[in-house]
């Protein structure tokens, strides 16, 4: 049993180096930022280390999110199999380019269904980081999965430290391309920095109510938990970030469900609190409304201002039907991952031409159309499916376990990246892609605790039974007896 401990203890700090590289280096999903190269020999590293390591029960835990991400996969390889010339010019979309390929003398080449072969192969490399995540949590204990939350909340807390350092000096930006005056973190995109943020807050929220044996740790542990959280909400506002700021407000108001809830339920109900402690629990919430109040005064509430302008964010909104030809143009097969800014140039309104650009469609469900077509929405609704039923069991059923508190976690900040993808494209994103996939692990890991949980009670339930029917029967006589 001790070596079993041990071995998840060393393969958790396995994990929490691989988020560690991620965290510092997976902030940007631009296919030509250098540090994609280091967060994918990372993950080639975390994945070759956790198959040498693999046993059945490791595989059994893993097993599911592995296999759902392969399948990802095996979507994005099949958009770069060579076709006959034939059949790729009579592919739905092909025909705006069968012309010219003719005059250049080059129509009779085999070529791959996607139009951008090369950035469908960089899609399907940036599979690998949530492949190593999914990979390296099936090696770590369902006991040791809380110490995962603390290296969520460090991460956040050093992006949103640097994020100060670069709105104070203007330095400190990890990527060229980036919202420089924005304080953007370890990411290239203040959507992202937002997002982020606001999906820490639940993770917050769930730090602080897990159970300990020592109470005056567990208040120590909320009173930290709210001094993290209070200065997010006005990091939020600065980013200028719309659905950031709506995300973390949605996700303090759950993370404070989630804290006020159980700690209520593990306190004693006669302990009343002095001035002293309530002070302590107030001091944080007081800080961040103080805050608030001075970056509103300060005009820097550009998340707030943005609500109320009409920039290239709103734009966006009016080129649903530009997608919706698009999709139908190339549908069922998609016109292959990555290739929606080579393709939008083609069907960009000359209304909207201007210095300002779109390279995603910031509505990853449409742009998932687009590029692939009807096989991923194969796999992406019953995901959606499964996402919506386990977060509503998880939150609408009674909380029995840490597993299940986890589960919690996952789903709140899982809830807020999807929602995101509507509006934008976090997903594409190294960091977030690693989130989400421990997000969905936790969600998963939860359901088989719970129903391990039933099993036990029930066979508990089933002994109980038989051992009164003994004893009605007389059998318990005979032997006391004896």
């Amino acid at each position: 049993m001790a070596q079993g401990d041990a071995r998840s203890r060393m393969n958790l700090v396995l994990f929490c180096l691989f988020f560690g590289i991620v965290t510092l280096f997976g902030g940007a999903s631009r296919a030509d930022v250098p540090f994609q190269a280091v967060v994918r020999i990372a993950a080639i590293a975390m994945i070759a280390a956790s198959v040498l390591q693999f046993d059945r029960d490791n595989w059994r835990a893993a097993r599911t999110p592995v296999l759902f991400i392969l399948a990802i996969g095996t979507v994005l390889l099949i958009q770069l199999i060579p076709l006959p010339p034939g059949l790729w010019a009579s592919l739905p979309g092909r025909g705006l380019y069968v012309q010219p390929l003719e005059a250049a003398g080059v129509a009779d080449v085999w070529r791959p269904l996607s139009l951008t072969p090369d950035l469908t192969l960089n899609s399907l490399l940036a599979l690998l980081p949530p492949l190593a995540a999914a990979f390296g949590l099936g090696l770590v204990d369902r006991s040791d999965q809380r110490r995962i939350v603390p290296v969520l909340i460090a991460a956040a807390v050093l992006s949103a430290f640097i994020g100060l350092v670069q709105v104070s000096n203007g330095s400190l930006y990890f990527y060229a391309i980036t919202n420089e005056g924005s304080p953007v973190g370890v990411f290239s995109n203040r959507n992202h920095q937002a997002l982020f943020l606001a999906a820490i807050l639940p993770v917050l929220g769930g730090w602080a109510a897990l159970p300990h044996h020592n109470p005056v740790y567990r208040r120590a542990r909320v009173w930290i938990a709210a001094c993290i959280a209070a200065p997010i909400i006005p990091i939020l506002l600065i980013t200028g970030s719309r659905a950031g700021l709506a995300g973390g407000i949605v996700g303090g108001v759950l993370a404070l469900a989630m804290t006020v809830r159980e700690n209520r339920r593990s306190a004693p109900r006669h302990r009343q609190r002095g001035l002293r402690q309530r002070l302590l629990v107030w001091l944080p919430v007081a800080t961040g409304i103080i805050a608030v109040a001075a970056v509103y005064l300060l005009s820097r509430d550009v998340a707030i201002q943005r609500f109320f302008e009409d920039d290239t964010a709103s734009v966006r909104s009016t080129m649903l039907p530009v997608y919706v030809q698009m999709a139908r143009d190339f549908f069922p097969f998609g016109s292959g991952f990555g290739s929606f800014d080579t393709l939008f140039r083609v069907y960009e309104p000359a209304t909207h031409l201007g210095p300002a650009y779109l390279n995603h469609a910031h509505n990853d469900l449409a742009e998932i159309i687009i590029e692939g077509g009807l096989l991923p929405l194969l796999l992406l609704v019953p995901f959606l499916g499964w996402f919506l039923v386990r977060a509503g069991r998880l939150w609408l059923g009674r909380l029995e376990s840490t597993e299940q508190l986890l589960g919690r976690i996952g789903a709140v900040a899982g809830m807020l990246i999807l929602l995101s993808c509507l509006v934008d494209y976090p997903l594409r994103t190294p960091l977030i892609s690693v989130l989400m996939t421990i997000s969905c692990y936790w969600m998963r890991d939860a359901s088989i605790a719970a129903k391990e949980s039933k099993d036990a009670k029930n066979l508990r339930l089933a002994g109980d039974t038989a051992s009164a029917n003994a004893g009605e029967s007389g059998e318990g006589s005979d032997i006391g007896l004896s």
